[in-house]
């Protein structure tokens, strides 16, 4: 009888599993060369030099420099450090695994490539303490292009298998089967789907103007050539057939998401051909994918893939950065922890923290702490493409805080005062708005285009009674009013 009872357990236990955590983080940045003492105009190194290039003039408003960072910089040591600890307090017991999505390294290109190996070793070391019995599960971001991939994965020897790291230092790509689970992951190397002509829109003019950005594009250019830069769309599907064969669910994981930047409609991006045979992929094994997590736009999102009839199939959560950098605008660090059944890979919730870089500076402590749990913050019974799919709409609703909610999420709760200097800031705008909402539901530079030209001309002509009750320009009408909605 005994006996029975414990295979029951062990059937109640492979059969539902039991709740799991795993942290992602994304774009760290490191700057060694970050000081409190930095240029005039950046803030950010000791001396002026041509390190200064391209970074953010400050403005009279911002919070000044600390030992934590600035707005206007990517990340000094102690503010890598503090992300560590905060993750080891937070929760190291239970992780499962860390979710590394790239961008590890600063953008300043004229580091040369063993520099940046070393400052990419120093982090990982750092994760290996953190997590000493757990594995980090790290992909390439843009700005790791260049390092010899034979020598990245000697030093992510420890986390991966010997499989994943044949592809990892053939390809920058690889694949993790949990052999006692239902889940494999599925590392992507996205920088081969990139152009080299959008990698170098996304430079500051001064640094294109000194080679940085067209040193950078021209690395990319070597790598993305051909329909099918190295074999990954073939590798990309024979992984998804054998995983149905084999009754498993996937997690897809990669640093440049698929779809239209929030922030900065159009740079960064996948080339369009590769943008569309993702979705393609994704539409027809939408049954067995349990999440997609990227990163590359240091904001707080999500998007949701459809069918080609129209129907919610999938969802793509986008972490924000470690580093409070960014070019379209800062945010404030953040961390996010999932929670999951450890078992089928199902997401049941996250928690997002972050840490208020202005009152850590000030107070020369980081207090790293809780900003929402997702499914409370949104009110979601559940974390699906449909739910999410219905959250994009209660964007529109004028009865909702929805999209006020999202918007303070997507800058990691930035102060008003910092925020109100880039984007829509305090002068927020119905087309500042509709930009976000279309960007969640549309993944495709046409059908984005459309979405944003169809509104703004409803927005255009709100005023005209003929057509007040339109969907079109409720929406208009509801985003102009957002201003008046988000807190002060």
């Amino acid at each position: 009888m005994i006996w029975d009872y414990v295979l029951l357990l062990s059937w109640v236990c492979t059969v539902y599993g039991k709740e799991g955590y795993f942290w992602h983080i994304s774009d760290v940045h490191y700057d060694p060369n970050y000081s409190i003492q930095g240029s005039p105009d950046g803030k950010c190194w000791g001396t002026k030099g041509s390190s200064d290039v391209g970074r953010v003039r400050l403005n009279d408003r911002m919070p000044p420099a600390g030992v934590y960072g600035h707005y206007g910089c990517d990340s000094p040591w102690s503010l890598v450090q503090s992300a560590a600890k905060a993750m080891e307090a937070k929760r190291a017991d239970g992780i499962e695994f860390v979710l590394w999505t790239g961008d590890a390294l600063s953008r300043r290109e004229s580091a040369s490539t063993t520099r940046r190996l070393h400052h990419l070793k120093n982090i990982t070391e750092l994760l290996s303490r953190t997590f000493t019995g757990q594995f980090v599960f790290p992909v390439l971001g843009h700005e790791d292009i260049g390092l010899n991939l034979s020598q990245v994965a000697h030093l992510w020897r420890n986390w991966l298998p010997d499989e994943a790291l044949t592809t990892l230092r053939e390809n920058g790509y690889y694949t993790i089967e949990q052999r006692s689970k239902r889940y494999q992951i599925i590392a992507l190397n996205t920088n081969v789907w990139l152009s080299a002509e959008s990698l170098l829109e996304s430079r500051a003019p001064s640094q294109r103007a000194t080679g940085s950005g067209a040193s950078l594009g021209a690395r990319v250019a070597a790598v993305t050539t051909g329909t099918d830069p190295e074999n990954q769309w073939q590798w990309f599907r024979s992984v998804l057939d054998k995983a149905r064969k084999k009754g498993k669910t996937v997690y897809i994981v990669g640093h440049t998401p698929p779809g239209i930047d929030d922030r900065e409609a159009g740079t960064g991006v996948l080339t369009e051909e590769h943008n569309r045979r993702y979705l393609q992929i994704v539409r027809q094994y939408a049954d067995m994918i349990r999440g997609q997590f990227f990163g590359h736009w240091h904001s707080d999102t999500f998007r949701i893939v459809y069918s080609d009839d129209g129907e919610p199939v999938s969802w793509i959560m986008v972490s924000p950065s470690i580093t409070p950098y960014r070019q379209g605008g800062p945010n404030n660090p953040g961390l996010r922890l999932y929670k999951f059944d450890n078992n089928t890979g199902q997401i049941l919730d996250y928690a997002q923290y972050y840490l208020n870089l202005a009152e850590a500076n000030s107070n020369k402590q980081a207090n790293w702490r809780l900003e929402y749990n997702l499914r409370e913050y949104y009110n979601l019974g559940e974390i699906t493409a449909l739910s999410l799919h219905d959250l994009a709409d209660r964007f529109t609703q004028p009865r909702e805080n929805a999209f006020v909610r999202y918007y303070g999420a997507n800058r990691v709760s930035l102060a008003r005062e910092v925020e109100e200097i880039w984007g829509c800031g305090g002068a927020l705008n119905g087309l500042c708005a509709l930009r976000h909402y279309c960007a969640v539901t549309r993944l495709e530079a046409r059908s984005y285009a459309t979405c944003v030209a169809s509104y703004a001309e409803a927005l255009a002509s709100s005023k005209a009674s003929a057509t007040l009750g339109s969907r079109p320009v409720l929406l208009a009408v509801f985003l102009l009013s957002l201003v008046a909605m988000m807190p002060r």
